[in-house]
């Protein structure tokens, strides 16, 4: 390859692109690249118990290269550079979903706002190299998590779930239009299975996310 109109041009691993001054667009492309197309959220509650730690242990195990860390109520910073630890020996990154983010830990690859989280926030709050994901219920929120700077969105939820069974799902009609609206990743979360991840794909979506999906 020769640049026609002067540029410079070389051979590049993805590791290394971090170190060109590349446009701020370029994100996007590297993250669409990048970014896995399964995406798990870890149970929520218990995670100090033998039963959330062996289901953790069997997703390093197995396919899994991106993890969102959840929880509903402050962890422990050493539980989670003890998670991070494991995740880095196995390649896989590592976002926090925690109370009272901080946007400056060094235990994690990055972090994913809940909608509230998102929607208070103006501007994008952590560093560039570091990735930002969001939870959005419809167009108009994925919309603004796209303003706001995030790296890519999670939409839900797509079909019904049982975990919130009153909750009246979107539908692939409008997780696609979604898709189609945004210039960034997007993830369909909400009774997904492995079954739906060729549909998704298929839809343009980078993948599919869940608890219980993988």
């Amino acid at each position: 390859p020769r640049g026609v109109e002067g540029q410079e041009i070389t051979w590049s691993t993805l590791a290394q692109l971090q170190h060109y001054p590349l446009l701020p667009t370029m994100r996007v492309f590297i993250n669409t690249m990048t970014l896995p197309h399964k995406y798990w959220i870890t149970p929520s509650s218990d995670h100090q118990s033998k039963a959330w730690l062996q289901r953790f242990e069997q997703q390093l195990d197995a396919d899994i290269e991106l993890i969102q860390l959840r929880s509903k109520s402050p962890l422990d910073s050493q539980f989670i550079a003890d998670i991070y630890a494991r995740c880095r020996q196995k390649n896989v990154k590592l976002l926090l979903n925690t109370p009272n983010k901080t946007f400056a830990t060094a235990i994690s690859d990055g972090w994913h706002l809940s909608t509230a989280e998102m929607q208070a926030l103006d501007a994008r709050p952590c560093a560039d190299e570091q990735l930002l994901g969001a939870s959005t219920h419809n167009l108009s929120e994925a919309l603004q998590a796209q303003e706001m700077g995030a790296d890519f969105v999670v939409i839900s939820p797509v079909q019904a779930t049982q975990t919130h069974p009153d909750t009246t799902p979107i539908g692939w009609d409008v997780a696609k239009e979604v898709v189609d609206r945004l210039n960034i990743p997007v993830y369909f979360l909400g009774g997904m299975t492995l079954a739906d991840l060729d549909r998704t794909r298929a839809l343009g979506a980078q993948g599919i996310a869940g608890v219980s999906a993988f």
